[in-house]
């Protein structure tokens, strides 16, 4: 089975066709299992907010990415931020600067791996993939 751990900056490549974001569909399109920390949804929305805020000439796509975004939930299998995987996430990586929010992506990476098997992670942030 391929499953792929689907972080959050992966998914904003995506969203707003980036750079590799094209990619990201694909992989995504030909994975089997699609997870993800519960983390990806809220990081996902403040993106949003903060485009709007920051370009409001472009305000009238915000519904469009907000409908695509409801539409790709329902295809994720969420992890919730556990206190297993938050205290993983304190203690995960100690010799690395890694930041809280990327700690607990790549501790919930790590439990998806334990339960999962073979579990690939799609991202694009270089501090989790010094990590893996």
């Amino acid at each position: 089975m391929t499953a792929v751990y689907l972080e959050t900056s992966a998914l904003l490549r995506m969203l707003f066709q980036e750079a590799h974001g094209h990619e990201v569909r694909e992989r995504l399109r030909v994975s089997e299992d699609v997870v993800a920390s519960r983390l990806v949804q809220v990081e996902a929305q403040r993106a949003l907010v903060r485009v709007q805020l920051d370009h409001p000439e472009i305000e009238d796509v915000i519904p469009d990415l907000q409908r695509e975004l409801d539409t790709f939930w329902p295809k994720v299998n969420f992890f919730e931020m556990t206190r297993e995987i938050c205290d993983l996430a304190g203690r995960i990586a100690p010799r690395s600067r890694l930041r809280t929010l990327d700690a607990i992506h790549l501790a919930t990476f790590h439990r998806a791996r334990r339960l999962h098997g073979d579990v690939e992670m799609l991202t694009y942030d270089e501090r989790l993939l010094r990590e893996l």
